[in-house]
């Protein structure tokens, strides 16, 4: 299942489902982790291991800091692959390094890379890394600003820029070349807790033909089987909902498989 691109191989369990994200910066939590019972709350294989043991299958490592900031990863991985997570890992806002650098990351345990500003920026170089590593070593991610009147644009730098790249276009880039999957974010719901943008998870599964993890806005449980039932995600990403303490991967994966036995009948 690691490293194969259909939607059949996705967990099917409710909590294998969610997929928390942690925030990393210079090895450790950019923001210590509330959640009771750990030891260090701003250590990540900690809080990992504590996904892990909720029924995360799948985890979401967002280094914030550069590829030359980022020295520490290979030994992180390592110690976070003892967790048994599958890493989905994200460092510069999705800037595809060189090929020697991907390759250690996949070997250290990596299970795939994130790209998307390199998507945008560096099209063809994306392309060629899928050549070399395999498209399954990556996960798409279109970060972007919008709705479904006005479109929605491609931001990269983590948000930070404005593009004038239709990030539809840049979904069905990453499905053109059948990347592992396809993270559709939309930036102007990051924190709030209102739910995600299903008209842009529905419209990029529509456009990358690939399994979509939906992100940004998560709150609570019937929010995240909106957005598996209604747009079309296959997997939801959750990062201040459980790192907060307020819920776990555990309490959303139950709520969540009650939503949809509920919806089923």
């Amino acid at each position: 299942m690691r490293h194969d691109t259909t939607t059949s191989t996705f967990a099917t369990r409710p909590a294998e489902r969610v997929i928390p994200c942690i925030d990393v910066s210079e090895g450790a939590a950019t923001t210590p982790s509330e959640v009771p019972g750990l030891a260090d709350p701003a250590d990540v294989v900690g809080i990992a291991a504590g996904y892990a043991r909720d029924g995360a299958a799948h985890l979401f490592l967002d280094v914030v800091g550069t590829w030359a900031d980022a020295g520490y990863l290979p030994d992180l991985l390592r110690e976070l692959e003892k967790t048994g997570l599958d890493l989905l890992v994200s460092v510069q806002h999705g800037v595809l390094p060189p090929a020697d650098t991907c390759r250690e990351m996949l070997s250290a345990g990596a299970g795939a890379l994130s790209v998307s500003t390199s998507m945008v920026r560096e099209p063809d170089r994306v392309a060629e890394a899928a050549g070399l590593l395999g498209a399954e070593r990556l996960i798409g991610v279109v970060n972007c600003s919008g709705d479904r009147q006005r479109g929605w644009h491609a931001l990269v730098d983590g948000g930070a820029t404005r593009t004038d790249r239709d990030a539809m276009e840049v979904a069905r880039r990453f499905g053109s070349l059948r990347v592992r999957a396809l993270l559709a974010n939309n930036v102007d719901r990051e924190g709030t807790g209102i739910g995600y943008d299903l008209d842009l998870t529905r419209a990029a599964a529509r456009a990358s033909r690939l399994p979509v993890i939906a992100s940004g806005g998560a709150g609570s449980a019937e929010q995240l089987s909106d957005a598996l039932r209604d747009g079309d995600a296959t997997h939801v990403l959750v990062n201040k909902v459980v790192h907060s303490g307020r819920e776990t991967v555990g309490s959303l994966g139950a709520a969540l498989g009650r939503c949809l036995r509920a919806e089923a009948e």
